[in-house]
C-alpha cells in the first residue's frame, strides 16, 4: 500500500445517531479543562518522502448542550488540529456565539484540506484532535488521507 506510483486513499469515519447521547461509546466528551483528545487517526505508508504528498480532509461534529433555554448567548470555542506523528500540521481555532436551547445545538466544523508536502518515510500516523474548555461532545467525524506519488 502506497509503495507504487499510484494514488491510494486511507479513510476512517465514525457515524453517530444522537450526538448528545453520552452513553454511546462513539460519542467523545471533550474535557472541560481544555485538554486535547485524539478523536480519529489513520496510518499511511510512505516509501519516498521527496516524491510523495498526502492530502488530508477531515471534519468533526461538535455537539454543545444548551444552557437554560432562555435564549441567552452561549460561547463555544473549539481548537481543532491535524497532526503527523505528533507534529502539528494545521490548527483551526473556532469560536462562535449562539442562542442556547433546551435540546442543545450542534455544528459541523468545515472540511478543510491540508497537504503534507514531504511526509516521513515509513508509517505516518495522521491524527485529528480537538479541545474545548466548554466540554462539548465530538460525535460523527471523518479523516481521509489521499496519498499521491509524483
Amino acid at each position: 500500500m502506497g509503495l507504487n506510483k499510484e494514488v491510494f486513499i486511507v479513510a476512517k469515519s465514525v457515524s453517530v445517531v444522537d450526538p448528545y447521547d453520552d452513553s454511546d461509546p462513539d460519542v467523545i466528551q471533550l474535557p472541560v479543562d481544555g485538554s486535547f483528545v485524539d478523536v480519529l487517526s489513520v496510518d499511511v505508508c510512505v516509501k519516498n518522502s521527496k516524491r510523495t504528498q498526502v492530502s488530508l480532509d477531515s471534519f468533526a461534529q461538535i455537539a454543545m448542550t444548551g444552557g437554560d433555554g432562555a435564549g441567552g448567548a452561549t460561547l463555544l470555542s473549539v481548537t481543532y488540529e491535524i497532526l503527523r506523528s505528533n507534529t502539528i500540521l494545521a490548527t483551526i481555532n473556532n469560536t462562535m456565539d449562539y442562542a442556547s436551547v433546551n435540546l442543545g445545538r450542534h455544528t459541523n466544523f468545515p472540511n478543510f484540506p491540508v497537504v503534507d508536502e514531504e511526509p516521513n518515510v515509513g508509517i505516518n500516523t495522521y491524527i485529528l484532535r480537538c479541545s474545548s474548555g466548554g466540554g462539548p461532545n465530538v460525535a460523527s467525524r471523518s479523516l481521509k488521507a489521499i496519498v499521491i506519488t509524483l
